[in-house]
Order: structure tokens, then sequence, then C-alpha cells
């Protein structure tokens, strides 16, 4: 019996396939379909010969170094249930995705229905009011594709949150902050808390922190996120990657 690619990828969400208990049984790491070994294999041959064989992950988890300046370890972010999740979501979207296109199609194929994220094609009346709100009013201009609005107040009734559009990210309030691609120079992860929180530039006000729902999304957003970055300015400063309990940054 022919040896199977490690790296093959699942054919309903192009995650990776593991080895199971079963030898004669592989399953997406993401989706968890469970495929059988001559299935796997008959799809591998189909796959052309010439294709790279790139690992997933490095010894420490991290690849992507043309985005990324890492200060943190893979391994000192993944220690929680739900900081695993995210993080291995980031990894499978920067390494095995790699641009925004594929990035946005897998949150709206995996995650849309548990992460309390909304679009066009999924409850767009809900992004729609938040753009029509007082402290979005003005902030997208008609030249931006809006991607994303994610709600983060849990008591607000759709008065609060975030969107991600091609151009930046808009965070509500009474001053609306916002980040625009080319100033998005950190990732924070923290991961020590209750629930998983990523700050774009080491803010609190700028934070992925109350989505709901699924944790997945924190690293999927991120990871979006770095991808328009670059896909704006290719030759852009790499984005730092860091615990958020050894950031000593304090700016916005």
């Amino acid at each position: 019996m022919k040896k199977i690619v490690e790296m093959y990828k699942c054919p309903n969400c192009s995650g990776k396939l593991e080895e199971t208990d079963n030898p004669g049984i592989m399953r997406c790491m993401f989706c968890g379909t469970e495929f059988g070994v001559e299935e796997v294999e008959t799809q591998e041959e189909e796959v052309e010969e010439t294709l790279p064989k790139q690992k997933m992950e490095t010894e420490d988890g991290f690849t992507k170094f043309e985005w990324f300046d890492y200060r943190t370890k893979f391994k000192k972010l993944i220690n929680g249930h739900d900081s695993k999740d995210a993080l291995r979501t980031f990894v499978y979207c920067t390494n095995e995705l790699g641009n925004s296109e594929d990035i946005i199609k897998y949150i709206k194929r995996e995650l849309i229905d548990e992460s309390g994220l909304y679009c066009k094609e999924n409850k767009e009346e809900k992004l729609i009011a938040f753009l029509n709100s007082k402290s979005m009013k003005g902030q997208i201009k008609p030249d931006e594709n809006v991607i994303f609005y994610a709600n983060t107040g849990i008591f607000s009734s759709g008065k609060h949150g975030f969107v991600i559009t091609d151009k930046k990210i808009v965070f509500s309030g009474r001053k609306p902050r916002v980040i625009e691609y080319s100033n998005l120079r950190k990732l924070a992860f923290d991961t020590e808390s209750d629930f998983v929180d990523v700050r774009l530039n080491s803010s609190y006000d700028t934070s992925f922190g109350t989505i709901d729902g699924s944790k997945k999304a924190h690293g999927a957003l991120a990871a979006l996120i770095s991808a328009f970055a670059f896909e704006n300015d290719p030759k852009r400063d790499k984005i730092i990657v860091t615990n958020f309990n050894d950031d000593n940054d304090d700016e916005d």
C-alpha cells in the first residue's frame, strides 16, 4: 500500500488530514470529516506531481515569515482550549489559504453560523442597521467593500461592534476607532483571560475579544486582516505577533 501524502487537504474545507486510531481512516482536523485510506489515495493520485509539498506548520507552529515577525512562541499561546482553536485557525488560514478571498470563503463556509459574524449572505439586515447607526455614519466610503460585521456588545442590541472592509477596520463607539491596513502593525493575542482576545496595535479599544460563539473566528479574522494588509501593500513592514502579557507597548 502506497504511503499517503502527509499534507493532503480535505476536499470539503482544505484542512489537513490526520491519522486516527483506525489505520484505515483519516480525519480532517478542522471540519471532522473522515475518509477511508483508499479514498484518500485515489484523490491523491489526481494531484499534480509538480505541486510543492508544503508543510502546514513548522516545529513551532508558525510559518508565513514574509508576513509576520513572531515575538512569542506558538506553544506559549496555545495552552487553553479556546486559544488552541483560535491559534490553529490562524495558522491554517495564513499557512494553507494565504489570501483574503480564500479566507473569506472559509469563514462563510465553516464559521459564519457559529461565530456571530454577519455579512451580505448572512442576516444582512443586521449589517445594514449597524452601518446606519449613529456611531458608524460616514465611516464607510462608497468604494469600500464591507466583508463582515461583528456585534460585540452583549446588551447593545447591535449598537456596538466592528466592521471589516477591504480597506480598513472600524470599531464603533462615541468616537469610532479606525485601523487602516497600512497602519496595522501588531496582533497581540491574549490567551490567559476568561476568553480569547486579539488586540490590534495593542489597544483594548480595537480588539476581537467579545465576538460571540466560535473562538476560531478570532484566528480567522486576524489572518484575514493580515492578508488584506499585504494585498494592499506587499512591501509593507511585517506584522508583529506577540502575547499580550509580553507586550509593553501602550500605544493605541
